[in-house]
């Protein structure tokens, strides 16, 4: 028994595997379909690429319009076609292509990856022991984007509002030198109770309110500022994994040395690589 190839269809990049066709069961089903470049359509319409144009796509599109303008066209609406006066890019929907060719209607695109930029006031000085989202750790992948501390404005022209050491932070002292601590913040996200939980800080420095130019000023602590923007996504919808690897005290590491470490890296990028 004979069989063709049908169907090979470049989409995205990627060749799609070609489609055996039983040439006897199908001759007695091609009624009302239309084939192009075969004699045995097994859909509606059905597209076989000539053996000359092998590994090009069998489909191209000149001088579309944008999706917007076909919209309350009075063409489409003498057709009976589009007549809604929306331009939503949301009210499109993609074709879809099974690995043997066939063609589908695909749901609306939507993004479902989101941004949340979250302001958090009147912290104890610049200390967030811990903060409840309420994201559910289980459903959703968040990822750190970016975040800043602003220290409040001073209560008077001659007030001066800035981080310094703690009470009981010592200080390093190289003979006659004296030299303040100076931290970065530290900013994290983690899990509890199934909750993403978010800590900021700077550690062993406190936001304090002096009296410009005077050393021996009474300081009062004030209260900074927070701004953290997050990347939220649904977990189902992309690939996220946390991978966890002990320095063991040195500087530099090789991560696959860590058999876990290795074994969930290889899990994520097998994952991306046959997608």
């Amino acid at each position: 028994m004979m069989s063709k190839k049908l169907l090979f269809l470049l989409l995205g990049g990627g060749m799609l595997s070609a489609q055996t066709i039983n040439e006897t069961n199908a001759a007695g089903k091609t009624a009302g379909k239309t084939g192009i470049n075969t004699d045995l359509p097994t859909r509606t319409l059905t597209i076989q690429n000539p053996p000359a144009d092998q590994g090009k796509p069998v489909l191209r599109l000149a001088d579309l319009p944008s999706y917007s303008q076909n919209v309350n066209s009075v063409m489409d609406s003498n057709l009976g076609g589009n007549a809604q006066s929306s331009t939503s890019y949301f009210d499109y929907k993609p074709l879809v292509v099974d690995e043997v060719g066939d063609v589908y209607l695909g749901l609306p695109i939507t993004n479902n990856t989101s941004i949340i930029s979250l302001t958090m006031t009147q912290s104890r000085g610049d200390w967030v022991k811990e903060f409840n989202t309420g994201i559910d750790y289980n459903k959703y992948a968040v990822a750190l984007m970016s975040y800043s501390f602003k220290l409040p404005d001073a209560t008077a022209g001659d007030k001066i509002v800035m981080l310094t050491s703690g009470g009981n932070t010592p200080n390093k002292k190289d003979g006659d030198k004296i030299f303040d601590r100076i931290v970065p913040a530290t900013v994290n996200l983690y899990n509890k109770d199934n909750k993403w939980f978010i800590e900021a800080d700077y550690n062993s420095l406190n936001p304090e309110e002096f009296t410009y130019n005077e050393p021996k000023s009474v300081s009062r602590e004030v209260r900074g500022t927070w701004y953290i923007n997050l990347l939220v996504a649904p977990r189902e919808l992309i690939h996220f994994t946390e991978l966890e690897y002990d320095q063991g005290g040195t500087s530099t590491g090789t991560g696959r040395s860590d058999a876990t470490y290795n074994t969930n890296l290889d899990a994520l990028l097998n994952k991306i690589s046959h997608n």
